[in-house]
């Protein structure tokens, strides 16, 4: 495993904290500061990334929270993709959630490495609208939550900077655009690999192209938005990392990892937005 080194000079943070690259300086629930982010990339296995950080909770220089949600294993990766058709196909196609509905329009900024991975302008349109119409199956059947694609820009992203930082340039150059919730997406390099970052309690996220996995990264992204964290739950979506058969799943029991039921906790949160 790398080390990493603290930001223990005034003037290192002041110059990290000026990078367009990071949202960093980053700081963990230990009070430890990085100047990057952690990468799986620096261990020997993911299960050791996963025990050091998969439950971690990182602050920006900006006091936003997250949680890194790292890029999948060949053999994650080869699994998920496997059981994605029928798990797609087990998803509910519509409920009410109960008697309330909460609509939510959201704004798509997409970079152009995203859009460059398709044909037209249309051929994107419609892998947006198909993407979130998957992520938020289970969100309305379940409690109501129905996200609404309503507007969306191209936006030339910074090709060198992390995960983080093309999260807010995302969200300081279009922003909600009058819309609830901003779901950015990118196929731009990051350097650590992590495949979609969403703030904790705040309707923003980012979802890299990835194995057209756009969908479940998602909903894993939206529970960050709706307040969720991570979990030692294998069978949950917020799993610690993604596992894609877990789609449309949130458990309803009080969980240690992330000291939250997440089906009782979404429940209390759906008019968040």
């Amino acid at each position: 495993m790398k080390k990493y080194a603290l930001l223990l000079a005034v003037p290192a943070l002041a110059f990290v904290a000026l990078n367009p690259d990071t949202a960093g300086p980053y700081t963990d629930s230990h009070g430890v500061s990085y100047d990057t982010l952690p990468s799986v990339h620096d261990f020997n296995t993911a299960a050791e990334f996963d025990a050091a950080f998969g439950h971690e909770m990182f602050t920006t220089r900006d006091g936003l929270q997250f949680q890194i949600d790292r890029e999948l294993t060949p053999t994650e990766l080869a699994a998920s993709i496997a059981s994605q058709a029928a798990t797609r196909a087990a998803q509910p196609t519509a409920g009410s959630g109960s008697t309330i509905a909460a609509v939510v329009t959201t704004n798509h900024p997409i970079d152009e490495e995203f859009i460059n991975a398709f044909a037209t302008l249309a051929d994107v349109k419609n892998k947006v609208i198909s993407e979130v119409n998957i992520c938020d199956a289970a969100l309305n059947s379940n409690w109501g939550i129905d996200f609404v694609p309503s507007s969306g820009q191209q936006w030339d992203s910074n090709d060198s900077a992390d995960i983080g930082s093309l999260l807010d340039e995302a969200y300081n150059e279009h922003g909600y655009n009058g819309k609830d919730m901003m779901i950015a997406l990118s196929n731009d390099f990051t350097p650590g690999g992590a495949i979609g970052v969403g703030y904790i309690g705040l309707p923003r996220q980012l979802t890299k192209l990835y194995s057209n996995l756009e969908g479940e990264i998602m909903q894993h992204e939206a529970g960050h938005n709706y307040t969720l964290q991570h979990c030692c739950d294998s069978g949950c979506i917020m799993y610690s990392f993604l596992v894609g058969s877990n789609l449309g799943s949130f458990h309803n029991y009080q969980e240690s990892c992330s000291g939250q039921n997440h089906s009782s906790t979404m429940n209390t949160q759906r008019n968040r937005y």
